[in-house]
C-alpha cells in the first residue's frame, strides 16, 4: 500500500498543480481546448504503456527525452504569450497540457499491472491494499488539482498569470535536471563533475521539487484564508452580504482543504516513505578472491536458485568492489556492479521476485540486468566455462573508483 501510495504522489502531485494553475491562467480559453491537450497527452501515454507492457522497444529514457525536449522548446514561448495573452497561447496552452500529461501518466497507467508480481492469487489482502494505497494517492492528488483550480478563481488575473509563470519557470527546471541525467546515462554528452554533482544532489532529495509546489500551493492558500477572514462584510442588501459570506466560508473550506491535501502529501513523501524504506539495509556482500590462476570463479549451481547474490573482491588498494550476480533464464545470468552511473554505489536489493534501487527506489527489470541504461547495475563482463562463472580482476579494478 505505501509504496503505490508514495509512488502515485511522486509522479502525481506536481502534474497536477501545473495542470490546474494553466488552467486557472488560460480560464477564458474555451473548456475543449484543456481536453483535447489532455486527450492527446493521454493518447501519447496509453501507446507507451501498451508497447512497454507488450514489446521491448519502448524505452522509457527515450520517451521522456522527447516529451523534456519538446517542454523545454515550448516553455519560454508560453512564458511570453502568457503575458501577453497572444492567440498563439492557445496552441502553446494545449501542447503544453499535452506533455504535462503524457509525462506523468504512463506510470499510472502501468502500476497496476505490477499489484500482483509474485502473487499466486489476487484475492488477497496485499491486492487489495495495493489498490487502496493507489486509488487514494490519486483521489487526494485530484482532489488538490481542482482545489488550486477553485483557489485561482478567487484572485487576480495577473497575481494567477504571476504564479502560473514562476510554477512553469520551476517545472522547466526539474525538467531540464531530468534531461541533463537522461544525456549523461545515455552518453549523449561527456558528463562534467558539476553536471553530475546537480544530479547526484537532486537524486539524493529526490522530492525537491514536490517540496517547492507544496509551499507554493500553502502559501497560495494562507493568503486566501487571510483575504477570507479580512474582507468586510459590504452589501447593498442584507441578501447580498449573505452572499458574500457565504462565498468567504467557502474560500475558508477550500483553504483549509487544500491545506490538509498538502499535510496528507508531506507525510506521504517523508514519514510513509520513511516506514517504508527503514528496514531496507544490503546484506553482506560474500567475499571472493583470485584463484590460482588469477581468476574469480563462483559455481553456477550457487546462483541458480533465481536470487540475488551480492559478492565482494578487495582491489590492490584495499577498495571493496561490490558485484552481483542474479539468473534471468535458463541459459542467462545478470551479473553487475553492485553500482550504477546515477545513483552510484548505494547498491541494490531484492524485494520477492523484484531487484530494486536502495537510493531512488527505482524496481530492474531483471532481464535488462547486464545492460547499460537508466538505473541499471553498471554492466561486468564474465564468462562461463564448464559450470562456472570466470570474472577477471582487473574489470573489477577498473570499476574500483566507484566505491571509495
Amino acid at each position: 500500500m505505501l509504496q503505490y501510495l508514495i509512488n502515485i504522489t511522486d509522479n502525481t502531485f506536481v502534474p497536477v498543480i501545473m495542470f490546474a494553475l494553466l488552467s486557472a491562467a488560460f480560464v477564458q480559453t474555451s473548456k475543449k481546448y484543456l481536453v483535447t491537450g489532455f486527450v492527446l497527452g493521454m493518447m501519447a501515454a496509453l501507446v507507451y504503456a501498451i508497447l512497454k507492457r507488450n514489446t521491448g522497444i519502448a524505452v522509457r529514457e527515450f520517451y521522456d527525452l522527447g516529451v523534456i525536449v519538446a517542454w523545454c522548446i515550448i516553455a519560454i514561448p508560453l512564458l511570453i504569450c502568457l503575458f501577453l495573452r497572444k492567440p498563439l497561447s492557445i496552441l502553446l496552452m494545449v501542447i503544453a497540457i499535452g506533455l504535462i500529461t503524457a509525462q506523468c501518466l504512463p506510470n499510472i497507467l502501468l502500476y497496476p499491472f505490477e499489484f500482483d508480481v509474485g502473487m499466486e492469487s489476487i484475492f488477497n489482502n496485499d491486492y487489495l491494499f495495493k489498490w487502496v494505497g493507489y486509488g487514494f494517492a490519486l483521489l487526494v492528488c485530484i482532489l488538490i488539482g481542482l482545489f488550486v483550480y477553485r483557489l485561482c478563481t478567487r484572485f487576480s488575473s495577473r497575481f494567477v498569470i504571476a504564479i502560473t509563470s514562476l510554477a512553469i519557470i520551476i517545472f522547466t527546471s526539474q525538467n531540464a535536471i531530468n534531461l541533463l541525467q537522461i544525456l549523461i546515462v545515455r552518453r549523449f554528452i561527456s558528463s562534467q563533475k558539476w553536471m553530475m554533482e546537480l544530479v547526484i544532489f537532486v537524486l539524493a532529495h529526490v522530492n525537491l521539487f514536490t517540496f517547492i509546489f507544496m509551499i507554493l500551493v500553502l502559501l497560495m492558500s494562507i493568503l486566501l484564508y487571510t483575504k477570507s477572514k479580512t474582507t468586510s462584510l459590504v452589501g447593498s442588501n442584507p441578501a447580498q452580504v449573505r452572499k458574500v459570506k457565504a462565498s468567504l466560508r467557502r474560500d475558508r473550506r477550500t483553504s483549509l482543504l487544500l491545506m490538509a491535501g498538502v499535510a496528507i502529501t508531506a507525510y506521504t513523501v517523508t514519514r510513509a516513505r520513511y516506514i517504508f524504506e527503514k528496514g531496507v539495509e544490503l546484506t553482506p556482500a560474500e567475499p571472493v578472491t583470485p584463484n590460482a590462476d588469477g581468476l574469480i570463479v563462483i559455481a553456477l549451481d550457487r546462483v541458480n536458485d533465481g536470487n540475488l547474490h551480492r559478492y565482494g573482491y578487495s582491489a590492490m588498494d584495499g577498495t571493496l568492489v561490490r558485484f552481483i550476480v542474479i539468473k534471468k533464464s535458463e541459459n542467462a545470468y545478470g551479473v553487475g556492479f553492485d553500482a550504477c552511473d546515477i545513483c552510484g554505489a548505494s547498491g541494490y536489493y531484492q524485494r520477492g521476485n523484484q531487484v530494486v534501487c536502495i537510493l531512488c527506489d527505482v524496481v530492474m527489470n531483471i532481464a535488462t540486468i547486464g545492460f547499460p541504461g537508466g538505473c541499471n547495475p553498471v554492466p561486468l563482463k564474465y564468462e562461463i566455462v564448464d559450470g562456472n562463472m570466470i570474472i577477471r580482476p582487473a574489470h573489477l579494478e577498473a570499476e574500483k573508483s566507484r566505491f571509495k
